[in-house]
């Protein structure tokens, strides 16, 4: 898939805080690159996200790291003009940052009103942001495609756990109204991963509690393990690529078939 002189914007692209592990978004930026595409890393995490940027250069490729806090709208229209300077077009759209600070496992009553908020004001303001400002860009430059990072939880929640599937639910409906609202210069869709192993999400356990977490998890998939960011990245890949050319508008499911599975044995 021939990316060569095409811009693609992500976000939450930072590698993983901890032990400078791959996240989802790094994971596409280094996947974008490989296939030719000049990448603006965006994240609040500045460290690692102009480590994503560096290690994309080291490799031959072109990045630019731009600090930006998803949540103010100054910030998001800086980090735009930002590409338009330095590539002078945008063509592909990756809204990747999230929201996990303060104590969000919590139902609707146990919730700060400060933490649904921030969630809310990440998740969702921060896509509905990159939206409103990086599609005039596009436009200008020819057009493109744009991918949402939603989630399995915006179909299936967990108990005591509101806000987070709230935001992906509405991630989706976002989707479907961009892909609406702006085609055929542009096409919309969104990817709703199962678990996925990134370097965030193991705490503070020893290598080999994360171990014996992740087995547990992996057996309640159909396909006996976890997702791996490079598979996220691939579908990225292929819904942002002229292949993927007639999908717009779709939330793809990649949970190694976990949401089709009845769990009940006969």
């Amino acid at each position: 898939m021939n990316m060569q002189d095409k811009v693609a914007l992500i976000t939450g692209a930072a590698l993983g805080y901890k032990a400078g592990g791959p996240s989802i978004g790094s994971a596409i930026a280094f996947k974008l690159a490989s296939e030719g595409a000049k990448v603006v890393v965006v994240d609040i995490e500045e460290k690692m996200g102009q480590r994503t940027a560096d290690r994309i250069r080291e490799n031959s490729g072109t990045a630019l790291f731009v600090r930006t806090d998803v949540s103010k709208t100054g910030e998001v229209v800086r980090a735009i003009e930002i590409t338009r300077r330095e590539f002078g077009a945008l063509h592909y759209l990756v809204n990747c940052a999230a929201a996990y600070e303060g104590d969000i496992a919590r139902n609707v009553v146990e919730i700060s009103e400060e933490d649904w908020s921030h969630t809310i004001e990440v998740n969702l303001n921060g896509y509905f942001r990159f939206a409103k400002y990086a599609i005039p860009l596009m436009l200008q430059s020819g057009g493109g495609a744009i991918v949402n990072i939603s989630s399995g939880a915006a179909f299936r929640v967990l108990k005591n756990f509101s806000v987070y599937p709230v935001t992906k639910a509405a991630i989706n409906a976002l989707t479907r109204t961009l892909a609406i609202d702006f085609a055929p210069h542009i096409r919309a869709n969104a990817i709703c991963p199962g678990f996925v192993r990134i370097a965030n999400s193991e705490g503070e356990r020893t290598p080999e509690e994360v171990e014996a977490w992740i087995g547990r998890i992996a057996k309640t998939y159909p396909l006996q393990r976890v997702c791996t960011v490079e598979e996220i990245a691939n579908v990225a890949l292929f819904l942002l690529s002229d292949d993927s050319s007639y999908i717009n508008g779709q939330c793809i499911v990649v949970d190694g078939g976990r949401s089709v599975a009845d769990t009940h044995e006969f």
